[in-house]
């Protein structure tokens, strides 16, 4: 699981008081969507029109909480504050080779001695 990170300030920040709270949540359901789908805070069009009204798109732009690009809208600074799809994919990676080394670990029983896995 990738994680979207937002400051504690994040709620008055000029900017976000500038798009409003529709265009916020927009913003917020679309940084959540980057961070799932590991797009490092590019949104593609088709996923920007599916969850937003063009009003709030709009708002977003004029705030400058996204760049338009050719290929949808772009989070500013969105590394700055999340981990890069290779960051996540490292981590997932160091996560399950851990997981990995400690299921072929051999099994200590209450004594503190290996036991056999088929006891």
């Amino acid at each position: 699981m990738a994680w979207f990170r937002i400051e504690d300030s994040f709620h008055s920040h000029p900017k976000v008081k500038l798009a409003g709270n529709a265009a916020v949540g927009l913003w917020v359901r679309c940084g959540t969507w980057s961070a799932q789908y590991l797009t490092d805070g590019l949104v593609p069009t088709h996923i920007v029109g599916d969850l937003g009204k063009p009003r709030e798109i709009e708002a977003l732009v004029k705030a400058r909480l996204w760049v338009p690009s050719d290929d949808g809208m772009l989070i500013p600074d969105f590394l700055d504050y999340n981990q890069s799809k290779g960051e996540v994919e490292a981590r997932r990676k160091r996560d399950a080779d851990r997981k990995r080394a400690d299921r072929e670990k051999p099994e200590r029983g209450t004594n503190g001695q290996y036991r056999s896995p088929d006891r």
